[in-house]
């Protein structure tokens, strides 16, 4: 099977002009720098990384032309998350709705999860559209080659799928 990824990442006024050409693609990888809860973004000092992927993926989300593609969400950098969290960095500080939660991995990966998860839900225009969302550490190799593995397995369900024969 041969793969082609794209970039489409890059300048915020630039983004929403790649959708268009994506409508038949098979799955959309949205990789989201879990690490990034205490910075800002080099264009705009005001807005907050994460919750900038938070708009970047409700804006694919709820994208009609691509609708019917499913998405596969890679939480990113959760060893600099970790690291991050054993330094002290108080999630709370930056994210003001993370509130009294504990400042520990599974809490806040799994807080951040679940934002993601509500905005694929409440912004996807079709209901049958499908988000598979993993904890990544892209550098870690053999979690990635089993990360991949899963989304090859999925393409290729949705394949079958799509030509009635599942």
């Amino acid at each position: 099977m041969d793969w082609r990824i794209f970039d489409v990442g890059g300048h915020r006024d630039q983004r929403q002009t790649w959708a268009p050409f994506f409508d038949d693609v098979n799955a959309i990888i949205f990789l989201a720098p879990i690490s990034a809860f205490d910075q800002v973004l080099v264009e705009d000092k005001k807005v907050n990384r994460i919750e900038d992927s938070l708009l970047l993926f409700r804006s694919i989300c709820v994208n009609k032309l691509l609708g019917k593609v499913n998405i596969v969400l890679f939480l990113n950098k959760i060893d600099i998350l970790e690291r991050k969290l054993k330094a002290g960095v108080k999630v709370s500080r930056y994210v003001r709705s993370y509130g009294e939660r504990p400042n520990e991995l599974q809490p806040v990966a799994s807080y951040f999860l679940s934002k993601f998860m509500a905005v694929h839900k409440e912004s996807t225009p079709n209901p049958l559209r499908e988000l598979y969302p993993h904890l990544t550490k892209v550098t870690d190799t053999e979690a990635s080659a089993a990360l991949i593995s899963d989304v090859r397995e999925m393409i290729l369900r949705k394949h079958l799928q799509d030509s009635s024969l599942m």
